[in-house]
């Protein structure tokens, strides 16, 4: 029997505890968590856990993130996310659950999965908590899916985008920048591409950000050659970084924009590491770093004679 303590530790931080620790930060940190940052986060939940009296443990943690929300100890989650700095307190949250609930790692959703999702939505309207619990996922799980898969339905199309649709995606996008030069960066991140999607109709809000992303965006077209990756790998070993996590993307090429470079870092990971199956690099970072740079090196200085 779980211990009735637990039952607390699930509600997400309110309002007002969100709104005094956002007070002490003006630049939150987005994307990814780094290891460190998910050290940071365990660490932070084992301590607070222990001083209301609750000895943590991973299992332990995946049963409170799996049971129905009650009220929280006062200012639970502001006290965890004093020690992740640059963290939203919504953000932590969202992170811890998503790692540590039981309901989260269900696997790729079925027809028959999606099917019933689509009947409990009919039933139940956006009542995702129900419908998770239906479905046994997390009901962000469920939205996303729907959002994704069924929202509209017949409508949505696969492949290669009409000149109709992109001159709308230029339109819709340009209009909530303020017709503003669109960069790679803090602008890209401000588009609500969820809104963008929903005017579009035809794709889901994944399919425009990666649409605008390879076509729209500055330096999109910029062709990578193996020097730019040689350049490319240099400029990410002297960032002294431990988790690509870390890496802002949009500063390491001149010109070039942020996918772009993680997408030709990601595709010579897959290229030239394949054939040490036994290295990891999500955790030998800063070795699989040095391999890559000796591996274009070598390849260039080949390619000289």
């Amino acid at each position: 029997m779980v211990n009735s303590k637990f039952q607390e530790f699930l509600l997400k931080p309110s309002r007002k505890e969100e709104h005094q620790y956002q007070n002490k930060f003006k630049n939150f940190k987005k994307g990814p968590f780094s290891k460190i940052e998910k050290n940071l986060v365990d660490k932070s939940l084992k301590q607070v856990l222990e001083e209301e009296g609750i000895r943590y443990s991973v299992e332990g943690a995946k049963k409170i993130f799996s049971l129905a929300r009650k009220e929280l100890p006062k200012n639970f989650w502001g006290k965890v996310a004093q020690n992740i700095p640059l963290r939203r307190v919504e953000s932590i949250y969202d992170h811890a659950r998503r790692r540590l609930s039981l309901k989260n790692y269900q696997g790729k959703w079925n027809n028959e999965e999606i099917e019933k999702l689509r009947n409990l939505v009919k039933i139940y309207g956006f009542q995702w908590t129900k419908i998770g619990a239906d479905l046994n996922r997390l009901p962000g799980a469920c939205y996303d899916k729907w959002r994704d898969a069924l929202k509209n339905g017949e409508k949505r199309k696969k492949g290669t985008w009409s000149q109709e649709e992109k001159c709308k995606l230029i339109q819709l996008v340009t209009k909530q920048l303020g017709h503003d030069i669109i960069q790679e960066g803090e602008e890209f991140g401000k588009i609500q591409w969820t809104l963008v999607a929903n005017k579009i109709k035809t794709r889901s809000y994944l399919q425009c950000r990666n649409e605008w992303s390879r076509f729209f965006t500055a330096g999109s077209r910029v062709k990578l050659t193996l020097s730019d990756s040689l350049r490319l790998i240099e400029a990410i070993f002297l960032l002294q970084v431990i988790d690509e996590s870390e890496i802002k993307w949009g500063n390491l090429l001149h010109g070039v924009p942020a996918h772009k470079t993680y997408n030709k870092w990601r595709s010579l990971c897959q290229k030239y590491l394949r054939e040490r199956k036994k290295y990891d690099f999500q955790i030998s970072f800063r070795c699989a770093i040095f391999f890559l740079r000796n591996k274009l090196l070598k390849i260039l200085n080949n390619n000289k004679f």
